[in-house]
C-alpha cells in the first residue's frame, strides 16, 4: 500500500505570493498593506449590490496534487454575483487609484477563485473582475475578462507548482526534525529541584491543549523546563511549533542559550530570535524608503530561507545579521520571514498579542509565556489608542515636508488637530465617558487619507499616521465597560486616550487558537488574580513550586518607616540612615531600588552625604538608558572589583527583573517601598473598574502590581545554591498581615519568617 500523502493547507494569497510576490520592502508592504486593503475592500463590497445575487466573502477551496503532498488551497472571494447576461462573475477588490494598472498578482488571485468556483459549481466559464477602489470604497477602475474552466485549471496548476515545491522542501526538513526530537534526551545530567515537575506539567498542557499557570521561583530553570517538553511535543506532532514569548532582552537570551544546549544535544530544529527593528538595523540612519536592503528584498529572500532550512540551528540576533548580510537583506524583516518557517520562535509578546504587529501565521502553536505577570499590562496597552496635540503637530510637520501642505493627509491632520483642540476647550473634556463623536469622525477621515497616501506614495510619516489612527479607532470600535477615557493637558498640549482596563478577552482569544499555553513567572500567584487578568477557561491548571533555596541563604530584615507619599519628605533622613546602616553592616555589591526616579534622587543626595562609606562606587539608573549602557553598569558588578558598587535603580525598571548576578557579583538588595504604582488617572480608572465588578480594586490595581515589583527585585539576589546575601525592605507596610500573606510561600516570605523566629 502506498504511503498516504500529507495535506498542507495554504491561503490563496500564499500560493500567489510564491510566484508573483512584491520585489521591494515598502512601508505599505506586509501586514500594514493587508490591513489597509482589507478595511477599504470591506467598504467597497457595497458596490456590488447593483448586480444580481451579490455575495460577499465567499469561502472557496481546491486541491493541487504534488508528488509528496496535497496542497489544499482556500480563501474568501471578495464578491460573487450574476451579470445581466447571466454570466457568473468573481470579483477581487483592491485599494488603488483611477490610473492603477492591473497588478499580475491581483489577476492571479481572482483566477484562482475563478477555478475554485468552476470546480465547486461545475461551471464551464466565468467572468473575472479586479476592482480598484478609493479610500471611501468608491470604484475607481475595473479590469474584466472571461476564462474557461480549462484555462483556469491551467492557471491554478501553474501557480500551485512552485508553492508545492517549497512546501515539499519544508516537509522533508520537518521529517528530519521529528526524527531527531524522537531521540532527544534532557540536555543536562540531572534535573534541578522542581524542574522535572514543571516540565511534566508543561508537556501535559500542550498534549491536552490546556492552559497552565505556573509560579516557578528563581533557580528552578524555568526556560529549559518549558522548552524541552515543548520540543518533544513538536516532534510528536502535538503542535506545529513553539513560541517562546518574553518582555525582556534577558528573557530572549536565556531562551536562545537553552535552545543552543538542546541543539548540541541533537535537536535538529530551526529556531529564530526576533529582536527589535531599531536594534538590528545596520544603517546609521534608518530610512526604509531608500534602504538598499529593502530594494529587491523579496527577490533575494527565497535563497536565504532555503539556506536556513538546509542548515537548521539557532538563528539568534547575530546569526540573522550574518545571513542577512550574505544575501543583502533587512535583518529585521528576514527574522519575521524565518519565523514563519521556524520550529521555535523567541520574541516579544507583540508578535502574538498586539493586533497591529501579530504574525497571524505563527498560530496555531504552543505558547510559552515567560514573565507572564507582565503580559496583561502589555496587552491592555496594545488595545488602547491615543491622539495628542503635540504628536499631531509633529506628524503634520513631517507630512508637510514629505508631501506638501496641500496634501489631503496634511489637511486631515489639521482637521483632527482642530477637533482635539476644540474638545479640550470644552467644559466636558475632563469628564468624557465615551469616545467623542466629532474627534472620532476626524480620526476616521485621517485614517482614510493616510491609507490613500500609502497607496499612492508611501512614506514613513504616512505609515506612522496610519498606525496611530488605526490604534485609536480600534479602541473606539471596541469601547465598552472595559475601557476608560483618559484626558490630560489643554489646547496645545491636550491628549485623549482610550485605555483598555481589562485584556482578559484578548488574551483568551490567543489561547483558544494555541495548542496549549503556559504562563510562568516567579510572581504569578495568587492564581485567582492571574486568571482574572489573563482570562479563565475550564480545565486551566495551576502549579505553585516552592523555592529550591534554603531560607537561611537570605538574611531578610524590615525597616518599618512610613514612606507613603505624604510622609516621604518627613522620613527621608530616616530612610537614608537605614540604607547607610545596612551598607555599613553588610559588605559587597548592592542594588537599592526606589519607587520613582525623583525619590531616588532625593534619598541619593542624603546617602552620598553620609560618611563611613569609603571604597564604595555609587551609580544610578537613568531614564532611556541604551542596552550597552545597562550592560556597562552590570559589568561593574565584578567579583574581583576592589571597590564595591552600589547601584540606585527604580522598582519595575531595567535592573529589577531579568538580570543575573550570581555569587559575589551581588550580595545585598535594598527595596524601598512596597512598589505600589502612583495612583494616576489610569490606575484610578482600573481600581474603579474592578470595584464595579464586585472585586477588590485596590488589591488588583495597587497592591498586587507592587508586590510583583518587590519580589522580582528581591529575586535578583539568590540565584544559585551557593549564593548568600542580605535583603532590607524599607516600608512600615511590610509588617501588615495583608502584605505578609502575599509574600508567603516565596523565598522573601520564608526568610522574613525565619528572621522573626
Amino acid at each position: 500500500m502506498s504511503e498516504k500523502k500529507a495535506v498542507v493547507r495554504l491561503s490563496v494569497h500564499a500560493v500567489v505570493d510564491a510566484t508573483l510576490h512584491e520585489s521591494d520592502l515598502t512601508p505599505a508592504s506586509g501586514a500594514l498593506r493587508r490591513m489597509r486593503e482589507g478595511a477599504m475592500a470591506h467598504r467597497a463590497r457595497q458596490s456590488g449590490e447593483r448586480e444580481k445575487q451579490y455575495r460577499a466573502e465567499v469561502a472557496l477551496t481546491a486541491d493541487y496534487e504534488g508528488e509528496r503532498l496535497t496542497l489544499r488551497v482556500s480563501g474568501r472571494a471578495d464578491g460573487i454575483c450574476v451579470r445581466e447576461d447571466g454570466m457568473t462573475l468573481v470579483e477581487e477588490i483592491k485599494l488603488g487609484a483611477p490610473d492603477s494598472p492591473l497588478d499580475p498578482a491581483h489577476s492571479a488571485q481572482v483566477r484562482v477563485y475563478g477555478h475554485m468556483l468552476c470546480q465547486a459549481q461545475a461551471l464551464e466559464r466565468v467572468a473575472l473582475r479586479v476592482l480598484y477602489v478609493g479610500g471611501r470604497g468608491e470604484p475607481l477602475r475595473a479590469y474584466e475578462e472571461e476564462r474557461t474552466a480549462a484555462q483556469l485549471r491551467a492557471d491554478f496548476d501553474a501557480l500551485c507548482a512552485p508553492a508545492c515545491a517549497w512546501e515539499e522542501e519544508k516537509l522533508a526538513r520537518r521529517q528530519a526534525r521529528d526524527a531527531s526530537l524522537g531521540a532527544l534526551a534532557f540536555p543536562f545530567a540531572a534535573y534541578r529541584a522542581g524542574q522535572r515537575r514543571f516540565a511534566q506539567n508543561v508537556y501535559v498542557a500542550i498534549r491536552e491543549r490546556k492552559r497552565l499557570f505556573a509560579q516557578a521561583p528563581t533557580g528552578i530553570g524555568k526556560t529549559m523546563a518549558a522548552l524541552y517538553p515543548a520540543l518533544l511535543a513538536v516532534g510528536r506532532g502535538l503542535c506545529p511549533r513553539a513560541l517562546f514569548l518574553t518582555a525582556r532582552v534577558t528573557g530572549r537570551e536565556a531562551a536562545v542559550n537553552a535552545l543552543r544546549a538542546l541543539s548540541q544535544a541533537g535537536a535538529r530544529v530551526l529556531a529564530v530570535e526576533i529582536a527589535a527593528k531599531d536594534k538590528v538595523c545596520p544603517r546609521e540612519t534608518r530610512d526604509c524608503l531608500v534602504c538598499p536592503l529593502a530594494c529587491g528584498f523579496y527577490d533575494r529572500l527565497p535563497q536565504a530561507l532555503l539556506q536556513a532550512m538546509h542548515a537548521p540551528g539557532v538563528f539568534d540576533r547575530g546569526g540573522i545579521e550574518a545571513l542577512a548580510s550574505a544575501y543583502r537583506l533587512c535583518p529585521f524583516e528576514l527574522s519575521l520571514e524565518l519565523a514563519r518557517v521556524a520550529d521555535v520562535v523567541v520574541g516579544d509578546y507583540n508578535y502574538v498579542y498586539d493586533p497591529f504587529v501579530a504574525i497571524e501565521s505563527l498560530l496555531p502553536a504552543c505558547l510559552l509565556v515567560d514573565e507572564a505577570h507582565q503580559l496583561a499590562p502589555r496587552v491592555r496597552d496594545a488595545y488602547s489608542g491615543e491622539v495628542g496635540a503635540e504628536e499631531l503637530r509633529r506628524l503634520r510637520r513631517e507630512v508637510g515636508a514629505a508631501h506638501g501642505r496641500k496634501a489631503p493627509l496634511y489637511r486631515a491632520l489639521s482637521a483632527t488637530l482642530r477637533a482635539l483642540t476644540a474638545l479640550a476647550e470644552s467644559p466636558e473634556f475632563d469628564s468624557l465617558q465615551a469616545p467623542p463623536g466629532a474627534l472620532t469622525g476626524a480620526v476616521e477621515t485621517l485614517l482614510e487619507r493616510a491609507g490613500e497616501q500609502l497607496a499612492l506614495e508611501g512614506s514613513a510619516c504616512a505609515a506612522e499616521v496610519f498606525r496611530l489612527t488605526s490604534a485609536y479607532l480600534l479602541a473606539a470600535g471596541r469601547f465598552d465597560a472595559r475601557y476608560a477615557v483618559l484626558t490630560e493637558g489643554a489646547e496645545k498640549h491636550a491628549a485623549l486616550r482610550l485605555q483598555c482596563l481589562d485584556a482578559a478577552p484578548e488574551v483568551l482569544a490567543a489561547s483558544k487558537r494555541a495548542r496549549g499555553t503556559v504562563y510562568f513567572s516567579a510572581t504569578l500567584a495568587p492564581f485567582d488574580a492571574a486568571r482574572r487578568t489573563l482570562g479563565s477557561l475550564e480545565g486551566d491548571a495551576c502549579l505553585n513550586l516552592p523555592s529550591p533555596f534554603d531560607p537561611g541563604q537570605l538574611r531578610a530584615h524590615v525597616a518599618p518607616i512610613d514612606i507613603r507619599y505624604a510622609s516621604r519628605e518627613a522620613t527621608a533622613v530616616q530612610v537614608a540612615q537605614a540604607i547607610c546602616a545596612h551598607l555599613s553592616r553588610y559588605p559587597g555589591h548592592t542594588l537599592v531600588f526606589f519607587p520613582s526616579y525623583a525619590y531616588m534622587e532625593r534619598i541619593g543626595e542624603l546617602v552620598l552625604g553620609e560618611a563611613g562609606l569609603a571604597q564604595t562606587a555609587f551609580a544610578r539608573e537613568r531614564r532611556g538608558m541604551s542596552e550597552d549602557e545597562k550592560k556597562a553598569l552590570l559589568e561593574a558588578f565584578d567579583e574581583q572589583a576592589g571597590a564595591r558598587v552600589v547601584l540606585f535603580a527604580v522598582l519595575g525598571g531595567a535592573f529589577s527583573e531579568g538580570i543575573d548576578l550570581p555569587g559575589r557579583r551581588l550580595q545585598n538588595v535594598i527595596v524601598v517601598s512596597t512598589g505600589m504604582p502612583r495612583p494616576d488617572a489610569q490606575v484610578r480608572a482600573m481600581q474603579a473598574y474592578y470595584d464595579a465588578q464586585g472585586e477588590d480594586g485596590f488589591l488588583m490595581a495597587m497592591v498586587l502590581p507592587g508586590m510583583v515589583r518587590v519580589i522580582q527585585a528581591a529575586g535578583r539576589l539568590i540565584r544559585t545554591d551557593s549564593d548568600e546575601g542580605s535583603l532590607l525592605l524599607i516600608d512600615s507596610r511590610f509588617e501588615t498581615p495583608r502584605i505578609r500573606n502575599l509574600l508567603r510561600g516565596t523565598l522573601v516570605g520564608d526568610a522574613l519568617s525565619a528572621e522573626v523566629r
